[in-house]
């Protein structure tokens, strides 16, 4: 973390807490995507893997890029 001429670290800190009303309101207005990979092996084979994407957003949000593209 940087810290400019005149900044303090509380100053950082109260700029970078959000509450989670607002947090849900940036995800839903935007979109997030959520992405992981998952395998499973046994004695060093793997058996199964899988990779998976959520996508969390507003039905608003989504209708409005489905427009755009």
């Amino acid at each position: 973390m940087i810290i400019g001429i005149g900044e303090t670290r509380e100053d950082l800190d109260e700029l970078q807490r959000i509450s989670l009303c607002e947090a849900l309101d940036r995800i839903l207005n935007k979109g997030a995507v959520v992405s992981g990979e998952l395998t499973i092996s046994v004695a060093n084979v793997d058996l199964l893997y899988l990779s998976l994407q959520l996508v969390i957003t507003s039905v608003e949000t989504a209708r409005r890029e489905l427009m755009h593209a």
